[in-house]
């Protein structure tokens, strides 16, 4: 009898736990406006939450892009994320007068694509979205950031690329910088946190892709963190230490222009991580046998 009583005990306990984590999952849903953009044909779906709007001032815009993982349509899926909660209680804490953005890519693409590979790359449909988004709302233009992690992290790195004018600064987790160049994202601050157990993505590129950020006079920061794999990485990188140096930037001119994404494309080159041999061919990874390994997170 006491056996079952523990039984019933725990289906209610579990139970409720997993109401709680739905009822949190529709609560953030409903909080958050639902909005699509359309251009070259593409839909991207996305959330956009207002913080502190009653303070003066214009708003500042903050761009997050999501995972792998949370590919899809449904624009449910990025709001899901340690990196979000990390972010919006950061505005909220702090009472920053913002407008925060979660764009969803569909699930047969990847934020950082080829031009060869794609005529409209993701990077291309976000960079008009958020032209676009900027002259239509109250944006204080020299105070636009943008933060990713993992695939998104990738996309991150490609938006500092190929926008060298549009953010203040970002802030990048467990992602590789794929088809970029150190002089054009060299022109914003940027924050990369790696991960030591990462055997996703590779903490000593990005480190050494810092580092020469740093030798061509750029503003940029690495922090390794030891003992966290990928997903620990893109969970714990969002930290307050870190948003506040993310925050504590601003752009002295305030003119977002609009640049063609970069078409100069490396030739596939080999690298070895974690005693496995990796391809990069384009914006994907491939392990030796082939299995794409970078766009799938």
């Amino acid at each position: 009898m006491k056996r079952k009583f523990l039984s019933i005990l725990c289906v209610i306990v579990l139970s409720h736990g997993m109401l709680q984590s739905i009822s949190a999952q529709q609560s953030k849903a409903d909080y958050y406006q639902a909005g699509t953009y359309e251009y070259a044909g593409i839909t991207l779906p996305y959330r956009q939450l207002e913080l502190n709007q009653g303070q003066e001032g214009s708003s500042i815009l903050v761009i997050q892009l999501h995972g792998g993982t949370a590919r899809g349509n449904d624009n449910i899926a990025q709001l899901d994320a340690s990196a979000v909660d990390s972010v919006e209680n950061y505005l909220r804490a702090n009472q920053l007068k913002s407008i925060f953005l979660l764009p969803q890519c569909a699930a047969d693409r990847v934020w950082n694509e080829s031009t060869k590979s794609q005529t409209t790359p993701m990077t291309m449909v976000l960079t008009h979205w958020l032209q676009e988004f900027i002259g239509e709302n109250d944006i204080d233009q020299t105070r636009i950031y943008i933060t990713g992690y993992s695939a998104g992290g990738s996309g991150s790195w490609r938006m500092l690329n190929d926008n060298t004018s549009m953010f203040a600064a970002g802030c990048i987790a467990a992602a590789n910088p794929l088809m970029v160049q150190v002089a054009n994202v060299a022109h914003t601050p940027v924050y990369a946190v790696a991960g030591s157990n990462d055997n996703i993505m590779d903490a000593t590129k990005i480190e050494t892709f810092v580092n020469s950020l740093i030798e061509a006079g750029g503003e940029a920061q690495f922090d390794l963190l030891q003992g966290k794999d990928h997903f620990g990485t893109c969970n714990e990188a969002f930290t307050q230490t870190r948003l506040d140096w993310l925050f504590s930037h601003s752009r002295t001119d305030s003119t977002t222009d609009i640049h063609q994404p970069q078409t100069n494309i490396s030739q596939p080159t080999k690298s070895m991580i974690n005693g496995q041999i990796y391809i990069t061919r384009g914006d994907v990874e491939y392990n030796i046998l082939g299995y794409r390994v970078h766009s799938n997170y």
